[in-house]
């Protein structure tokens, strides 16, 4: 008889959804990870009879597939949510700069990854801060990083200069470092915000943990075209495309040189700039597969047909103020056109949360009111949105999204005891209607178990939540309290 194999996890019992190419499901079904890798994924006799596991979570009367992919979020937003005026916004911008210190930066990280691990979404892109992101100095976007990686999370930091000509900063620009309660000014340009960035992309890729990484975030690439509500900007004009194009250019060779994707905001119009005034040529030479376009709100059908063509992932935000504003993004076209389409949170707040579930319906809706066509956005692939094509997004399709041998053992199982499961007739459908973070049972990341059951094994979630309450607090007393009470909707 032949001596079992070892295993360091066995999962047994479970409805297993691969979500690989050919869409295997198992009805009872197990998982053996070795490592940081999956090595087997069979039926739950064939999984026992192999496998000697070091330990076996028994998945009787749950759902395992790949854990989530957030293919787009910002930092810091979780500790300003709640905050949110129609008239005035909120106060992501000036707060950031220079209310808020590295602890501040550190406390939200850890509690961006409490809410992701409850929610089994075990990897994500933050563009650390609101747009653009936050580095006047290093430090910040390091500490997101690590927050995330402690936490046994997958993360890519997003980081980039202001746009030059679309900053959201007040003029000349500077943060605020802040040595306990003592304030220190930090002046910088678009230069030295260039080589912070460079900085970090280079520290995470010296840093032996595999979990974090980074990605170049320049807010537009092409420029923004559209109106901000409530930050009025005028729009590029033809004088503007030297300067554009140079910048562009220049965010494509930086990529190539450092070897990380490209992360970028584009909303209708962005693309039509591109291909009149910087021709088609230079527009396919900056995008490409590696090229992540958050939102694509409106986009026109030459802007969705250079996308497709280019390849790029989009990482579409089902609950946002653009979808009011510039309608929908077109998921469904950019996808027939050869984009990779994403469903992402697009962070903590003003409207949403990191629970990545409760967009995947939101998503669906957007499309069938677009098509007043409920026969779009079939529930396999709307899963895959989060999973399989998530991963390719972030240019890991041979390592995460799905459950198959040789893979990374990212693995979530959800509870089916819940009455929105009951009885469970389709099990896509009713993940993509009916699933929230509350159902999550048992998160796996690299082969480690981050979360079972209500226990968390990386963090302990009343010190995460009091420090980030502490540090909140004291990046409002910071900003003044009148200034937080203008953005308080009673």
């Amino acid at each position: 008889m032949k001596a079992p194999e070892t295993a360091d996890l066995t999962l047994l019992h479970g409805l297993v959804l691969t979500l690989d190419a050919a869409g295997t499901r198992l009805e009872d079904g197990g998982i053996a990870v070795l490592d940081d890798r999956i090595v087997a994924v069979a039926s739950s006799d064939e999984i026992q009879r192999r496998f000697d596991a070091a330990e076996t979570i028994d998945a009787s009367g749950q759902l395992i597939m790949p854990g989530l992919i957030d293919t787009y979020t910002h930092a810091g937003h979780g500790l300003v949510r709640g905050l949110f005026h129609p008239a005035h916004g909120w106060p992501a911008g000036r707060l950031y700069w220079r209310a808020t210190s590295l602890d501040w930066w550190r406390a939200e990280a850890r509690l961006a990854a409490l809410e992701r691990t409850r929610c089994g979404v075990t990897s994500a892109v933050v563009i650390v801060g609101s747009t653009p992101a936050r580095v006047d100095e290093p430090d910040y976007a390091l500490a997101v990083a690590r927050a995330h990686a402690d936490a046994g999370l997958r993360v890519t930091v997003g980081v980039g200069p202001p746009d030059p000509l679309f900053p959201h900063l007040d003029e000349p620009w500077e943060g605020t470092r802040w040595n306990g309660e003592t304030p220190v000014s930090v002046p910088f340009d678009y230069e030295a915000a260039l080589s912070t960035s460079i900085d970090v992309i280079r520290a995470l890729r010296e840093r032996p943990d595999a979990l974090a990484s980074a990605c170049l975030a320049p807010p537009y690439l092409f420029g923004r075209h559209v109106a901000h509500k409530l930050l009025p900007r005028r729009f590029p004009t033809a004088a503007d495309a030297v300067a554009i194009g140079r910048e562009a250019e220049r965010m494509r060779s930086l990529a190539d040189d450092l070897g990380v994707l490209i992360h970028t905001h584009m909303f209708r119009g962005s693309v039509a700039y591109a291909l009149e005034y910087l021709g088609a040529d230079v527009t396919a030479r900056v995008l490409g597969p590696d090229v992540t376009v958050a939102h694509a709100n409106g986009m026109a059908e030459p802007e969705v047909e250079a996308l497709g063509a280019s390849g790029c992932a989009i990482a579409a935000v089902p609950t946002t103020h653009e979808n009011l504003w510039y309608g929908f993004a077109p998921m469904v076209e950019l996808q027939h056109a050869g984009a990779v389409v994403t469903v992402s949170s697009d962070g903590a707040a003003p409207y949403r949360s990191l629970d990545l579930w409760r967009d995947l319906g939101s998503a669906t809706w957007n499309m069938w009111h677009l098509h007043r066509d409920q026969a779009v956005m079939a529930p396999e692939s709307v899963l895959r949105m989060v999973t399989s094509d998530a991963a390719r997004a972030i240019g890991a399709a041979d390592q995460l999204g799905s459950l198959e041998v040789g893979k990374l053992a990212d693995i979530v199982t959800i509870d089916l005891g819940a009455p929105h499961f009951t009885p469970l007739t389709s099990p896509e459908y009713q993940l993509v209607h009916f699933a929230n973070g509350a159902d999550v049972d048992t998160v796996i990341v690299a082969g480690r178990i981050v979360k079972r059951g209500a226990h968390l094994l990386r963090l302990d979630a009343d010190e995460v939540r009091a420090d980030a309450r502490l540090e909140a607090d004291r990046a409002f007393v910071r900003s003044g309290a009148d200034g937080i009470d203008a953005y308080r909707w009673r």
